[in-house]
């Protein structure tokens, strides 16, 4: 290993060890200082997707409307019996949004391409904010929730570096591979069984269907966030983490997701 690429190893390593730590230490000081940090990660998100749909339309969004993308923020840190929204009605907003987004975007509408697509990355945010106002605090399911995405994507990049022959779209993300993907699925299943079982003391069947609707889930939230950058032009959507990218980057796994499992969670795991 040369000496510039052990470099970039170590920085890539303590960024990923601050960012771990900054997300258990917020789960673990729990409401409401878990909703500010929920808040916090969704303006950093509505920060870089300005810059992201500046480059993917070669037009600059109308900075003024961004007090629309302060919304979910502010509504996320405020106790549920003071603003409660159903989260079907969140759903229907994502899928919403997403719509608006892929209409939009053709049009190059460098404003509403933003909003839309920033109430598409912030929903997630907002949605475990939601399950953060629970009582008593689900510390654990959340935890579980960063576990799977990181235990996913570990598996996936181990078994594509080694094992990945067959391409899912090559032309959007060349290093994703069927192998990788199945990886990913069989190792979270197995993961959420044994920490169901062990660490839960929970009923491990619910767990594993939680993880083979949250994997593929989040595999189509990388992807869409591949499909930005590589139409925008850039590597990364930001430079928050030193040697992982921007914030994008990092949640992108949540966009599909959590608004999309968090009925499943509310109903079958809590």
């Amino acid at each position: 290993m040369s000496a510039k690429s052990g470099k970039e190893v170590a920085i890539r390593a303590t960024s990923g060890l601050f960012y771990v730590s900054l997300v258990l230490g917020l789960i673990f000081l729990k409401a409401p200082y878990f909703q500010f940090g929920m808040a916090l990660f969704a303006l950093l998100l509505a920060r870089e997707s300005y810059f992201l749909v500046a480059k993917l339309t070669g037009l600059n969004p109308n900075p003024w409307t961004a007090p629309v993308l302060l919304i979910l923020p502010a509504a996320s840190v405020l106790p549920p019996d003071s603003l409660a929204f159903d989260p079907s009605l969140g759903i229907a907003v994502s899928l919403l949004a997403l719509l608006m987004f892929l209409w939009l975007a053709k049009k190059s509408t460098a404003t509403a391409v933003w909003l839309s697509l920033g109430i598409l990355l912030q929903l997630a945010f907002w949605l475990l904010s939601r399950l953060g106002w629970q009582d008593p605090f689900p510390a654990k399911v959340i935890m579980v929730l960063f576990f799977l995405t990181w235990i996913n994507d570990t598996l996936a990049y181990l078994a594509g570096s080694f094992f990945g022959k067959t391409k899912i779209a090559p032309s959007i993300s060349p290093s994703k591979s069927v192998e990788g993907f199945f990886a990913g699925l069989i190792g979270s299943a197995l993961f959420l069984f044994f920490l169901s079982k062990y660490w839960l003391n929970a009923n491990p069947i619910p767990w594993i269907g939680f993880a083979l609707i949250y994997v593929p889930l989040a595999v189509a939230g990388d992807f869409f966030e591949s499909l930005l950058k590589r139409k925008a032009g850039v590597k990364d959507s930001g430079n928050i983490m030193p040697g992982h990218g921007g914030a994008m980057d990092r949640f992108d796994s949540f966009i599909f997701a959590v608004p999309l499992t968090y009925i499943y969670i509310i109903k079958l795991l809590l």
